[in-house]
């Protein structure tokens, strides 16, 4: 599966020379799970959004690591991510899919949420958001509160 994850980020990035914007960032997570303890995770992302006015669409690829020696698990999303830019802010939504790595152990599930974007300079934004981790074959759910900075190139 992580060949195939490397495989669909090449892939993105291959069609990224057409996207309007490609961006980068870093995020920081608390999870809360239905069932067992809360964790905090560091994500890397980076993605591609396609601009159509004052709609945009795109697809956006992350690894999360465990915030804490104790963490129980690593995330990998991919998103496909809808936006309304409404001026100052920018509102968002997603679906996609999530990999739990629990050490021996994956899980596979998918994700959706909501979340909202506002820039601080001409390429850097910050983005709060709420996401939602429905883990078919973990027998619990994850609710995830993120904090990001997004930089633009």
């Amino acid at each position: 599966m992580k060949i195939s994850v490397i495989a669909l980020a090449v892939a993105l990035t291959g069609g990224a020379a057409h996207a309007q914007d490609i961006y980068a960032g870093v995020a920081f997570d608390y999870g809360k799970p239905h069932a067992g303890d809360d964790q905090t995770a560091a994500s890397l992302l980076a993605g591609v959004s396609y601009d159509v006015g004052t709609l945009s669409f795109g697809a956006e690829v992350e690894y999360g690591a465990s915030a804490t020696f104790g963490g129980d698990y690593d995330t990998a999303r991919l998103r496909l991510i809808g936006a309304y830019d409404f001026g100052g802010v920018t509102a968002l939504a997603s679906i996609g899919g999530t990999r739990y790595d629990a050490g021996a152990d994956t899980f596979n599930g998918y994700n959706y949420g909501i979340g909202a974007q506002m820039p601080v300079t001409g390429a850097l934004d910050v983005r709060a958001e709420i996401m939602r981790d429905m883990m078919d074959d973990y027998g619990t759910n994850v609710t995830t509160t993120r904090v990001a900075a997004i930089y633009s190139f």
